[in-house]
Parts: structure tokens; C-alpha cells; sequence
């Protein structure tokens, strides 16, 4: 679960309510239609729904744990059948495992690594840090995530884009071609009368 998180920016309880149906392992994507939180299963944030790009490895992984939830269902006698992606066996099966469990086992294991605990939400920002350090397009990553509005996605991350600053500059406005050492272009923006300037 936690490999989705990080692999697909999930939100934890978009994460706890993934169901197999809606799961496409041939178009590499998820159709995130609810989440859930307190035994309670709701629409996602925003009450809108979306569809997120899986990577091929996380697909191939997937593929790999189907197999094993369709084994442990038919080992437990529910006749292969299989639902919630992430099912809580203190549950037995019935419900996802609950946020705050899943946020205890977390720091359990930052704990054992000797690292500062980090909230599973973390792996989110981590996903949309890494695609836009990538040079995914933000509204991409808006898609993918699922914000509400673009200026969430520029106010929150904005500083990871590459090339913000002096470097790169030039080769941004004009071209990478165009940029000759110590020669300053004779472009304009607007047309003006250099008489009346000088």
C-alpha cells in the first residue's frame, strides 16, 4: 500500500479504498473513485473522481499481489474472489486497515530504521516532488493528484520546478541555438522609435 502511495500520489484513504475492479493493469491506471476513513467509505476529496497513470513496475507488482490475494481468498475459502486491495485480516478481510494503523506501522518502522517519523501524506509530496523535479508538466501532476486548482500545485511545489532562477535563463526565452557568448540578441517585444529613446 505503501508503494502506491508513493508510486501514484495517492491520499491514504484513497490508498485503503482500492478495489480490484477498478484497477485497469492493461491501461496502467486506477480509477480512484472513493476513499475511506473510521469504517466509513466516501467519495474522494472534492467528491471528484479521477483516473491515475500507474508505472509499468508498479503495474507488474500489482499483477503479482493479485495472484496472492486471489490465493488467500480461495485459501480462506471465499472462492478467489477479491475486493479491497489492502484488507484488514483483524478485520477478517471485511474492512481496509485503519488509517491510524497504517500511520503507527509507519513510524514503527521509521523507528527501526532510525530515521524522524514521517506521515504516510508524506509519500504524496514526495511523488509530486520527484515528477516535477522530472520535468512533468504541472497541470500533469494536478491531474494525478487530484488538487482542486493548479495554484495548489504551483503554491506547494513551485520551488522543486528545475531551472527557476539566473541559470538557464536565455536559453528559456530564446532558444538554446540562439544564445551567442557576450552578444545581446536585437529582439523586441514591441516596436519603438529608438530616435525618441535616445
Amino acid at each position: 500500500m505503501l508503494k502506491v502511495m508513493a508510486h501514484a500520489g495517492l491520499r491514504l484513504g484513497e490508498a485503503l479504498a482500492m478495489r480490484m475492479k477498478h484497477l485497469d493493469l492493461d491501461k496502467l491506471s486506477y480509477h480512484v473513485t472513493e476513499s475511506y476513513k473510521l469504517h466509513r467509505f466516501k467519495k474522494p476529496k472534492f467528491g471528484k473522481t479521477r483516473i491515475v497513470d500507474l508505472p509499468i513496475f508498479l503495474v507488474e507488482e500489482l499483477k503479482d499481489y493479485r495472484v496472492h490475494l486471489k490465493k488467500e481468498s480461495l485459501k480462506s475459502g471465499r472462492g478467489g474472489h477479491v475486493d479491497l486491495l489492502f484488507s484488514d485480516p483483524g478485520e477478517k478481510s471485511l474492512w481496509p486497515y485503519s488509517q491510524r494503523k497504517v500511520q503507527a506501522l509507519v513510524k514503527k518502522v521509521c523507528k527501526g530504521a532510525g530515521l524522524e517519523f514521517r506521515n504516510p501524506h508524506d509519500l504524496r509530496h514526495t511523488y509530486a516532488t520527484l515528477l516535477l523535479m522530472a520535468h512533468q508538466s504541472p497541470g500533469y501532476v494536478q491531474k494525478q493528484l487530484g488538487h482542486s486548482s493548479f495554484s495548489i500545485i504551483m503554491d506547494i511545489y513551485c520551488h522543486w520546478i528545475p531551472g527557476e532562477g539566473r541559470e538557464g535563463l536565455e536559453d528559456a526565452l530564446l532558444g538554446s541555438e540562439s544564445v551567442v557568448p557576450n552578444r545581446v540578441p536585437n529582439l523586441h517585444i514591441f516596436a519603438y522609435n529608438k530616435k525618441r529613446l535616445q
